[in-house]
C-alpha cells in the first residue's frame, strides 16, 4: 500500500531583533573630504592619488530619499604627459586601491581589498538605482555582495597589459571569488567564501528603480566578513581601464538585506521533493514508498542557484541546509498529529510554519 505526504502550510509573521544590516545603507553620512569633495565615512570610493594630483569618483547628490551615493567612470592622468586613462567608478564597504608603478600606465592594476565584520547569511540584497551616461549599453554595471571565512593573501594581481604587478593584498576581492572573478595570476592563501549576490547588466534606468540581488551560498558555513561594491562599469571582473566609458554613472540608495523564512528545497529522506511549493498555503501531497513505515528526516535548504562569470562559465551553489537555530521539527505520528517545521528569519521578522501530515 502506498503512503501519502500532506502537507498543510501556515504563515505567520513575528517581529524580533533585527539582524546585521549593513552600515549607512541610506547614505546620509558625509563627513570626510577627498580633493575638497565630501565622503561616505562608512563607504569607501575608488578615488586616485596619484604624482601629486587627486582624483574624485565619489560624490554626494540629492537621492531617492534624503542623499544618495554617485559614482562615475572617469578619464584621470596627466595629459601634458600623455597619461591618460579611465578608471572605474566604484565604491563599497571594503577598500578600493589602485597601483601604477611610476609611469608605466601597462603597470596600472585596481582592486578591492577587506569589508566589515559579518556572522549573517541573508537571501537577497536590495537596492534603489539609476544608471545614466552615453554608453550604458556598452559596459556592465554592478551589484555585488559576498561574504567568507578565514584570510586571503593574493601577491600578483592582472595589469592593463594582461601581465602581473606585484602588490600584496590581504581579502582582495578576486583572491576570495575564487569561482566568478577568481585571480588570473593565483592566490597565495585562499578563503573559503561562503556567499555571493551579484547583478550586472548593460542598461540605463533614469529612474529610480528598485532592484533585487539573490544571495547564493556555497556552503553551510556562517560567514566572518562580508563585502558590498556597487560598480558604474566594468569593475568587478576586469582588471586596470579595460572596456571602461568616460561617464557612465550608478546612482545608489536605500540598500537593504532581505532574511527570509521560507524554505527553497525540501528533502525527505535526502531525496528532494520536487512538487514541493513553498510559498502555497494550500494542503501539499508527498507519495513516500511503499516500505517506509516510520516518520521521514526532513533537511530543508536556501540559496541554491548558479552563477555565471563573465567567460560565461556557470558555477552551480548547492545553497545552505537550514540549521537548529533557524528551523524547529516537531515530530508527529503516522496516521496522527502533522508534523510541525517552524522555520524563523535570521533577522526575527518573520516565522513560517509548515504542518505534514503522514498518511498510509
Amino acid at each position: 500500500m502506498k503512503k501519502i505526504v500532506m502537507i498543510l502550510i501556515a504563515v505567520t509573521a513575528s517581529v524580533a531583533i533585527q539582524a546585521q544590516q549593513l552600515p549607512d545603507p541610506h547614505f546620509e553620512n558625509w563627513s570626510d573630504v577627498f580633493n575638497k569633495d565630501i565622503q561616505l565615512k562608512d563607504w569607501h570610493g575608488s578615488n586616485v592619488s596619484q604624482l601629486g594630483f587627486k582624483f574624485t569618483f565619489l560624490f554626494q547628490r540629492e537621492g531617492r530619499t534624503g542623499y544618495c551615493a554617485y559614482i562615475a567612470d572617469r578619464e584621470i592622468g596627466v595629459p601634458k604627459l600623455g597619461l591618460v586613462e579611465t578608471g572605474p567608478g566604484y565604491f563599497g564597504l571594503g577598500t578600493a586601491w589602485q597601483y601604477l608603478k611610476g609611469l608605466s600606465t601597462g603597470s596600472a592594476t585596481a582592486g578591492t581589498y577587506g569589508g566589515m565584520n559579518f556572522n549573517y547569511r541573508p537571501d537577497s540584497m536590495v537596492v534603489w538605482i539609476k544608471r545614466t551616461g552615453d554608453n550604458t549599453d556598452k559596459e556592465d554595471f554592478h551589484l555585488l555582495f559576498y561574504s567568507w571565512t578565514g584570510t586571503a593573501k593574493g601577491t600578483q594581481y592582472k595589469n592593463k597589459k594582461g601581465t602581473s604587478t606585484s602588490i600584496e593584498r590581504f581579502n582582495e576581492e578576486s583572491d576570495i571569488r575564487q569561482a566568478t572573478d577568481g585571480n588570473e595570476f593565483g592566490t597565495d592563501v585562499k578563503a573559503t567564501q561562503v556567499a555571493e549576490g551579484w547583478y550586472r547588466a548593460r542598461a540605463k534606468y533614469d529612474k529610480w528603480t528598485r532592484m533585487s540581488v539573490p544571495v547564493y551560498y556555497f556552503n553551510d558555513d556562517v560567514p566572518s566578513m562580508c563585502n558590498v561594491i556597487f560598480s558604474a562599469g566594468n569593475y568587478p571582473a576586469f582588471r586596470a581601464n579595460s572596456g571602461l566609458y568616460d561617464g557612465n554613472g550608478l546612482w545608489v540608495d536605500d540598500v537593504e538585506l532581505v532574511y527570509s523564512s521560507k524554505i527553497q528545497k525540501l528533502y525527505i529522506n535526502g531525496t528532494e521533493w520536487k512538487e514541493f511549493n513553498p510559498n502555497s498555503t494550500q494542503v501539499q501531497t508527498c507519495r513516500l514508498p511503499a516500505d517506509v513505515h516510520e516518520l521521514p528526516t526532513i533537511e530543508a535548504v536556501r540559496g541554491a542557484g548558479s552563477l555565471t562569470n563573465i567567460k560565461g562559465k556557470k558555477t552551480v551553489l548547492p545553497g545552505r541546509h537550514l540549521d537548529a537555530k533557524e528551523m524547529t521539527v516537531t515530530n508527529g505520528a503516522i496516521n496522527g498529529a502533522p508534523t510541525t517545521i517552524t522555520v524563523k528569519s535570521e533577522d526575527g521578522k518573520s516565522t513560517t510554519t509548515y504542518k505534514i501530515k503522514f498518511v498510509k
